[in-house]
C-alpha cells in the first residue's frame, strides 16, 4: 500500500437570525442556525488525494514567527519566517496539500493570508486554521504566507505549517 494523504473537510453555512430585546436593557436574542439554502446541514466528508507522496517529501514548522506583511515569500525558501528557519523533514517539489494553523500572537496582527498561485485561499485570525488540498498539486514557490503586521518583539504572528507532496 502507497503512503496516502487524507482529508478531511466540514462546513457548515450559519444564518445569523438573532433579535433585538424589544426595549429591554436585558440584552438581544441570539440565534443562530444552519441555512435552509444549504440544506440545513454540515457539508463535508474525506478525500484521498490520489497521488502517493512520498516519505521524504513532508516537512513543518512549528512555531515559526511570519515576519513578512505581503505575498514575496514562498514556503519553499523559509523566507517568510523569522530566522528564515528552515522546516523539520524535507520540502517537497510539489505540495499536494498544505495545512496553515494561526496559533498566537503578539501585540495586535489581525490575520495571516495564505496564498496558492496569488489567489487568496484563506484569511486566518487568531485560532483558526486550514487545509488545502491541491490534487494536481502546486509548486511550493506560489504558496506563500504572511501577516497583517509585522514588527520584531512587537506584532507577531505564529504559525504551524505542514507540507506534503512530491
Amino acid at each position: 500500500m502507497a503512503n496516502q494523504i487524507r482529508i478531511h473537510t466540514s462546513c457548515e453555512i450559519v444564518n445569523d437570525n438573532s433579535v433585538a430585546n424589544e426595549g429591554s436593557s436585558a440584552g438581544d436574542y441570539t440565534n443562530l442556525n444552519l441555512d435552509v439554502h444549504a440544506d440545513s446541514r454540515s457539508w463535508g466528508g474525506n478525500y484521498n488525494i490520489s497521488t502517493a507522496y512520498d516519505s521524504s517529501d513532508v516537512c513543518y514548522w512549528k512555531n515559526a514567527v511570519v515576519d513578512i506583511t505581503s505575498a514575496g515569500g514562498g514556503l519553499g525558501d523559509s523566507v517568510w519566517n523569522e530566522s528564515n528557519t528552515a522546516p523539520v523533514g524535507t520540502i517537497a517539489t510539489t505540495a499536494h496539500v498544505v495545512a496553515v494553523e494561526y496559533v498566537a500572537t503578539l501585540g495586535t496582527v489581525a490575520s495571516v493570508s495564505v496564498t496558492v498561485s496569488g489567489d487568496l485561499f484563506a484569511l486566518l485570525t487568531l485560532g483558526e486554521a486550514v487545509v488545502i488540498p491541491m490534487h494536481m498539486g502546486e509548486a511550493v514557490a506560489d504558496i506563500e504566507i504572511f501577516a497583517s503586521a509585522y514588527s520584531d518583539g512587537v506584532h507577531e504572528a505564529t504559525v504551524n505549517v505542514m507540507m506534503a507532496g512530491v
